[in-house]
């Protein structure tokens, strides 16, 4: 109001000044300036959806993935015999993973501000069930990388361990393991570790870690979860 009562101000003090000579130019100021807020609004609101309508797709197609994995699971569970219609039954599951796994590989590419630790260890585990051992090495790297605490990072490192011994590459899971347990002393990260290596014949190191599966189980507090590890430490020594 002051800039305007200044303006008709100036205009009166001079005969040879119109009013509309001097407010046509700041009117149309003011108008593109309001155009262009507008337009940077819209275009906010228009990105916002655009993510959030990426995260759905995104999220729908590894809900879809995860659904998969556990039929998959189930049928190797109950699949006493790989008979030709189970066979073909877990192609088409893995045809239709490939897929949904491609797509969302494409839109965490192109959107990773939007991804979760959690998305990334799902991509990895669906890959490495693929045989696709690259680009499931490639994730659980990333599920590494963006874990969002201590015992996120410390399940990731040690789960990333364990893959990296069934593609036979020892040393470096064990580096892994022990990474994994610096961030959280774990009986169960022991009694996992122990497993793999009664797979490769290592007794002395299956020993070791079983031994301090058992330490590390008399360090919990509650009775009912430490009696139920033991429990567990016992009967994968009994089944190696």
């Amino acid at each position: 109001m002051a800039l305007f009562s200044l303006i008709i101000f100036l205009a009166s003090a001079s005969s040879n000044v119109k009013i509309g000579d001097i407010l046509s130019p700041i009117l149309s100021a003011m108008a593109l300036i309001l155009s262009s807020a507008a337009f940077i609004f819209t275009v906010v609101i228009q990105l916002k959806e655009r993510k959030r309508n990426i995260r759905q797709t995104l999220s729908v197609a590894l809900s879809d993935i995860a659904n998969i994995n556990v039929e998959v699971s189930r049928l190797k569970k109950d699949d006493k015999e790989s008979t030709p219609e189970n066979i073909l039954i877990r192609k088409n599951y893995n045809s239709q993973r490939g897929t949904l796994a491609s797509a969302a590989d494409f839109l965490i590419k192109e959107n990773e501000k939007l991804i979760t630790n959690a998305d990334y260890e799902l991509m990895a585990i669906t890959y490495d069930d693929l045989g696709d051992i690259r680009k499931a090495d490639e994730y659980w790297k990333q599920a590494i990388k963006h874990a969002a605490n201590p015992a996120q990072l410390h399940i990731h490192q040690r789960d990333y361990a364990s893959f990296l011994f069934d593609n036979n590459q020892l040393e470096q899971g064990r580096k892994l393991f022990e990474r994994s347990l610096t961030v959280k002393l774990s009986a169960d990260t022991y009694l996992m570790w122990a497993m793999l290596e009664k797979n490769f014949n290592n007794e002395k190191e299956f020993n070791r870690l079983i031994k301090e599966a058992y330490q590390q189980c008399k360090k919990i507090q509650h009775k009912e979860k430490s009696l139920e590890m033991s429990r567990l430490i016992d009967k994968s020594v009994k089944a190696a």
